[in-house]
Formats: C-alpha cells, structure tokens, sequence
C-alpha cells in the first residue's frame, strides 16, 4: 500500500482518511477491531477445525460428496438462520455491546462443548451446542463489518477492509492449523480432544476484553429507525434489510458479485477435499496427500487470500474498481480452466492460490461498496444479509457438488463451471456498473460523493457512487 499520513482530525466523531498499512494501523479504532477480529477469526478457525478434523471430516472416515456437504450444511446453516435478526439487532442495540456479549457467550459454549467431548455424549448433542455456536458467532461477524465506517473515512474503507478481513481470514486459518498440530502432539483420545476444544475460549475471551475499550456507542449505530418493541424490530430485520439492498442497487449488485465468487470458493473447496481424500495417492517432493495435504492446502489459500488484499488497496486507486474486478475475474477464469483441469497436486495448489486471491480481493472491494452505500441505520442489517447470502452460496455449491463431482474429485464438469461463473461474475458486474452509471444516483449518495472525496469514472464517463477510486 502507498503510505501517506494521516488528515488533520477535529471532533470527537471524526474519521480520518489515511492511506498506508502502517498508517491505517496508527488509528487506534481500527487497530482495536483489527484485534478482535484476529482473535475471533482465530478462535472460529480452532473450533471449526477441533470439530471438522476431529469429529466430522476426519479424512480417514469421511470421503463422500454427500456426507461431506451434510457436514457443511450442518457447520453454516445457523449463519443463514440467525444472520438477518443478527442485524436487526445490531442496528438497535449498541453494536459493542453486541460485540462483547457474543464473545463471552461463546466462552461458556465452547467450555459446555469441551465437557460434552470428554464426557463422550452422543454426536447430535455436540452438534446442536456447536450451532449455537457459530450461530452467536453472526453477531461478531456482522457487528465488526459494520462498525468499520466509524473508525476511518470513506476513502479509507477499501484499505481499512484489506486489512481486517485479510486478518481475519489468515487467522482462520491459522486457528484451523493450531487445532491440527495440538490434535498431533495431545493425540485422538476424547479426553485430548477435549482439551484442544477447550482452549478456544480463551480467544474468544481475549476479544472481548479488547472490545471492552471501545465506548458504549463509539461502533454505532448513530441512528435507528427501528419500531420500538424489539421483537417487531427482530422480525422486520430481514425484511428492511433486503428492502435496503433493493433501493441501492450498488449494494445489491456487490452482495451478488460476493455470492457468485463464495459459490465458487465453496465447489472448489469440495473438489480439493476430495482430490487430498481419494485421487492424490503419491507424494510430489515437499507435497503430501491426504490430512498433510490439505494442511498445506490451507497454507496456500490463506497466502493467496494475503496476496488478495495487499494488492486490492493499491491497484483499485490506479485502476478503479469496476475496471479491476473485470480484469481479476476474467484472468482467474482462466487460471482455474488450465490449472484446475489438470489434476496435479502443484496444479490444485496453483488453482487454490488463484481462488484464495480472487476471493479475497472481490470482497474487500465489494465490502467497501456495501459499507460505503448503505445508510448507517441499515448497515448492520445489510451486512447480516450479506453474510447470510454468502453462506447460502457456500452450503448450495456443496449441494450441488453432490450432484457434479464424482467421489474422487477429479471431474471436469466442476471445473469447467467454476470457470464459467468467474467469468459471467467479472462481466456482468462490468456491464451492471456501466448501466447503474446512466442511472441519477440517490440524493444522500451525490452528496456523500460530493464530499468523500473523488468520484471515479466509469469507461462511459459518467460517476457512479458505489464506484469510488478511494473507497
């Protein structure tokens, strides 16, 4: 990233513009989220791989498209379930205060989950605890997402995102990793596995103690429009929220772009799966199959998901965004066709790289969109739906892998389609943008571009407000 200081900031509600990882991590806000979002990111990858890797997908017993896609189904659909009365909630109540609960009640979860391994209650107990879970976990997700725009200024949203959510994601899987290595040196017993569980919470808490040091309404929302009785407010959350999305189809269009990209991530995850589980049965050099190999698979990912954003930050300012996300799309298109067909160890690493850095880069852009576009009334609703959108592209990609991906993960059709939607995805936002840029933009978003800052053109010349060189 480009380094530059920070703006001269005045009042207490002031956000400053600065450009520059070093600078981004000198506003104190910012860096304070960054770090919960480390430690919760950190904790959700340890528990989901003390539970996949030690209970459900443990590659020596589960090999199947079905039961893996099952399993998937079971770990995201309280993500889909709670995410829009999530964000009801957070544009009501305090959204540190959200922030700091959830953690804590995923502390005594994550201890009731440890208790019910060691004591070796039946699996559909665990399971219904570990909804709970990751189900509470949608409030951390989505209040952080939302509380972004209050630590910097539009224009710093795309580095601001580029920063957190890269954070977030290497955290996963890095926690993913540290369940693994502590699953190898304590060992398979209940009681070990147990231990490995439980230490979970001890991120979880850490999180939460660092949100502590934000000021009741500092993370917002500054305003609500919501009825007064919280359960009417709950149960119209998904409702006003989508009605949001609608009215600003830049909104709309970056949650589509994130769902056709997550739809894709999500296939290729079953495919590599498989291909370490069942077809990859020599080892080439340094590269392994089987549990090694999707250790290394994930090393991999989380490096191009790195590369994603430090690149996204610097190359949006030069390029725009519109122009960049066709160019990315269109180019990992390709890569996935040649590579992914190939069906090599050193060709899956190159295509996971490919996806990871995809992923990354399309959602700090989009991210940023959705952020800067979306009333703060609205937010922490657009973002439960948006994440609630993403995981129902996740769990519908293994659903459908059911059908297309034959048991070794070695077929083309997946391949092929994968391609496909990366590129239908870069043109058409291209073509979305370009048509959205004939259209008169709302009034607040003329005059929050008027006074954000520069306002990109598009390839007709005309200024569209989600498309912001900046933000």
């Amino acid at each position: 990233m480009t380094a530059g200081p920070p703006t001269p900031v005045t009042g207490p509600a002031a956000r400053p513009s600065v450009r520059g990882l070093r600078h981004l991590l000198k506003v104190r806000g910012l860096r304070r989220l960054v770090y919960v979002r480390l430690l919760s990111s950190f904790g959700d990858g340890a528990f989901q791989g003390a539970l996949a890797v030690l209970v459900l997908f443990s590659p020596e017993r589960k090999s199947d498209p079905a039961e893996i896609a099952a399993g998937f189904v079971v770990l995201l659909l309280p993500y889909s379930v709670v995410g829009p009365f999530a964000g009801a909630l957070l544009d009501r109540w305090s959204r540190r205060r959200v922030i700091v609960w959830a953690n804590l009640i995923r502390c005594l979860l994550v201890g009731l989950v440890a208790v019910q391994i060691a004591a070796g209650l039946p699996n559909i107990i665990l399971f219904v605890t570990a909804l709970l879970i990751m189900g509470v976990g949608r409030f951390v997700g989505s209040g952080l997402s939302a509380s972004m725009p209050h630590t910097v200024a539009q224009d710093s949203l795309v580095g601001a995102n580029a920063l957190a959510t890269t954070s977030g994601a290497i955290a996963t899987a890095a926690g993913g990793g540290y369940a693994i290595a502590l699953r190898g040196l304590l060992g398979d017993s209940n009681g070990r596995v147990a231990i490995v569980t439980a230490t979970v919470l001890l991120f979880y808490l850490a999180a939460a103690l660092i949100a502590t040091r934000f000021r009741l309404m500092e993370l917002g929302p500054d305003e609500t429009d919501e009825p007064a009785q919280t359960m009417r407010a709950v149960l119209q959350g998904f409702a006003s929220g989508l009605h949001h999305v609608i009215a600003r189809p830049t909104v709309g269009l970056a949650v589509l772009v994130v769902m056709a990209v997550r739809f894709n991530f999500g296939l290729c995850t079953m495919v590599v799966l498989l291909l370490f589980q069942k077809y990859f049965t020599e080892p080439l050099w340094v590269l392994r199959p089987g549990a090694t190999g999707i250790a290394e698979v994930l090393a991999v990912g989380a490096l191009g998901v790195f590369s994603g954003a430090v690149v996204t930050a610097p190359v949006v300012r030069r390029l725009g965004r519109t122009r960049w996300l066709v160019v990315l799309l269109t180019v990992v298109a390709v890569l996935v066709l040649i590579f992914g067909s190939r069906f090599t160890i050193w060709s899956t690493l190159v295509t996971t790289f490919a996806v990871g850095f995809a992923y990354q880069s399309s959602k700090v852009c989009m991210d940023s969109v959705v952020q800067a576009d979306s009333d703060d009334a609205y937010v922490g609703r657009v973002f439960a739906l948006y994440d609630t959108a993403n995981n129902l592209a996740y769990v519908s990609a293994f659903c459908l892998g059911v059908l297309i991906v034959p048991p070794a993960g070695n077929g083309l059709g997946a391949v092929a389609l994968v391609a496909v939607m990366f590129m239908i995805t870069g043109w058409g936002y291209g073509a979305g943008m370009r048509r959205l840029s004939r259209r008169p933009a709302p009034a607040d978003l003329v005059a929050r571009a008027a006074t954000d800052g520069p306002v990109e053109l598009t390839d007709r010349g005309a200024p569209t407000p989600g498309d912001r060189a900046g933000g």
